[in-house]
């Protein structure tokens, strides 16, 4: 009896303190809202070092097969796929097995540019003229799958003169990362895939992740694709190379992902990268960080798909969307997250104040800013590039009403005055939403 007496106890003691945390109605809300606007199809998961907040799925992974999306679902991650590349390349690098320094010509002999290193690689400051996979168009067939190896033959081939000096500008390179992988792979003798399952996705418990095949035909079970204003608005057939880019993965395994590095930072990772001795906005890990490296994150877009990491010493935030997200809502959302879990109001989603600049009108950035808290920023007179701290970087299309800068992770927008001048620039960023004044003016 007494034994009986002590179970119900317990169990008892287990209903009543069991308490629900009044952030996941907070979370929810501000979620719910979104998808049935029509903003925001995917999943999402909040949690730290020990355990999931709150994860949701909305929304379909496809949607003439009726797929849901769930926090389980795999997705392309896009440019995600750069933090696993580095992570393993710096690990193999700490075990001896690749120097970062070393002319990666030695393990890649068909790259005609001796001077090259895997860190060059992964700062992206390797001056290799490959723009973007375009650049690929016109000397492949349609038809044919593309591989790095095949891409790097034609390198090879055309052996273009470098943009710059390795390690003395800035220039965004996903084909670099794909380098760096195909350097991994040769140094150790497995592909690519093998090392990122044997090190990283088996122990972690990723059983969403993989390279994506390089046709479509090949994908396992039914593929999650990309939307635009309820239209399929996808990722390329035949793209077979990895390492800035192909990797699909869910958001649960993500938030696995950044949870590891929440609970075992690498400084290796951390650190700033260098460009002509100035730091770098990503680190040699691929990871962008706040000032007082409190907050990490990365973020991965192409056509239609969004993803995040983020995390700071205290939560994990991982998503992936597939519905095309307004380019204000990439920061917008983390940061709403953020105040939540920190007990604050959510801040608004809706855009900023801004108006549309046209390609055109991009002159009219050029100059100099200066954020509130001093820090400056200086647009060339074209206005297509923006320097911070010595490093300068391209500023990209994002939509109408914003601008990206690569590099930094900055959503940019522009206010005008009454005679169209533009007099403030909006700075976005996962951490804050900030506006620059240009110098000399209040």
């Amino acid at each position: 009896m007494r034994a009986l007496v002590l179970i119900l106890a317990l169990l008892g003691g287990c209903r009543t303190t069991r308490t629900v945390d009044p952030r996941v109605a907070r979370l929810e809300a501000v979620f719910d809202r979104l998808h049935h606007r029509g903003q925001f199809t995917g999943a999402i998961v909040v949690g730290d070092r020990d355990h999931v907040i709150w994860q949701r799925g909305y929304g379909e992974a496809n949607v003439e097969h009726h797929v849901a999306f769930t926090p389980d679902t795999a997705g392309d991650a896009a440019s995600i796929a750069k933090t696993f590349t580095a992570a393993l390349v710096v690990a193999l690098a700490a075990e001896g097995k690749l120097d970062l320094d070393a002319p990666v010509q030695r393990l890649l002999p068909e790259l005609p540019y001796p001077t090259i290193t895997l860190r060059h690689l992964l700062s992206h400051a390797s001056g290799i003229p490959v723009l973007d996979y375009d650049d690929f168009d016109r000397l492949m067939p349609a038809t044919e799958l593309r591989t790095t190896e095949r891409l790097l033959a034609i390198v090879g081939e055309q052996a273009r003169p470098l943009l710059f000096e390795p390690g003395t500008q800035f220039r965004y390179s996903s084909f670099g990362y794909d380098l760096a992988a195909l350097a991994a792979a040769r140094a150790t003798g497995m592909s690519f895939g093998a090392l990122l399952e044997q090190r990283f996705w088996r122990p972690l418990g990723m059983r969403s992740a993989f390279l994506r095949p390089g046709r479509f035909a090949e994908f396992p079970g039914v593929r999650t694709l990309g939307y635009r204003d309820g239209k399929v608005f996808d990722v390329f057939d035949r793209e077979a190379f990895h390492g800035g880019s192909n990797i699909y993965v869910s958001a649960a395994d993500l938030h696995r992902w950044n949870v590891y590095w929440l609970a075992h930072p690498v400084a290796a990772l951390l650190e700033p990268a260098r460009i002509a001795g100035a730091r770098s906005g990503i680190s040699l890990g691929s990871w962008y960080q706040s000032n007082d490296r409190s907050a990490f994150w990365y973020p991965g877009h192409l056509q239609g798909f969004h993803s995040v990491v983020f995390r700071t010493s205290r939560y994990s935030i991982a998503y992936i969307a597939n519905n095309t997200l307004d380019p204000w809502l990439h920061h917008a959302i983390v940061r709403a997250i953020v105040a939540i879990l920190d007990g604050r109001p959510p801040p608004t989603l809706a855009p900023p104040a801004v108006v549309a600049l046209a390609s055109s009108d991009r002159s009219a950035l050029a100059g100099r800013w200066i954020l509130g808290d001093g820090e400056q920023l200086d647009i060339d007179p074209e206005g297509r590039t923006i320097a911070r701290d010595g490093v300068r970087y391209l500023i990209v299309p994002g939509s109408d009403t914003s601008l990206y800068v690569p590099g930094l992770d900055y959503i940019l927008g522009v206010a005008k005055d009454d005679r169209g001048a533009v007099v403030r620039l909006c700075v976005s960023t996962n951490l804050e939403q900030r506006w620059a004044t240009r110098a000399g003016r209040e």
